[in-house]
């Protein structure tokens, strides 16, 4: 699980909160946040918040599990900067992933090299 630990404030200027959501791209090319959710809300993500004494901010700690699709961002927004947008977490892509998964095959047969047996067996259960 990855941990998030963030301060928030919800009011006044210069306030910000979080938000889930990804980012598409739109028919120019952009790229543009589309919210889902917010953290607190999503049964995925385990969340604790504690306000400060005077509830002026908001201490946040979110665990977000390995297969997480969405991505959680911090939204800044004040008179100058209407919403700006801090990226905290992004899932990881497939590719990353495979690539690993490749090294570790690669890796595999590497150490194997010499030994008849075992290059024959690892053949016969990593064949796809």
């Amino acid at each position: 699980m990855h941990r998030i630990e963030v301060t928030t404030k919800p009011n006044g200027a210069g306030r910000n909160w979080l938000e889930v959501g990804l980012f598409e791209i739109d028919s120019l090319g952009r790229k543009q946040w589309v919210k889902k959710n917010v953290p607190y809300q999503d049964s995925k993500l385990t969340v604790d918040r504690s306000y400060s004494e005077r509830g002026e901010t908001i201490d946040w700690i979110v665990l977000i599990p390995e297969d997480y699709a969405l991505s959680i961002v911090k939204v800044n927004y004040d008179r100058l900067n209407p919403k700006d947008l801090e990226i905290l977490w992004e899932p990881t892509t497939n590719t990353e992933d495979e690539n690993t998964i490749e090294s570790k095959k690669n890796r595999a047969f590497e150490l194997a090299a010499g030994n008849e047996e075992l290059t024959t067996l690892l053949k016969e259960l990593l064949k796809d």
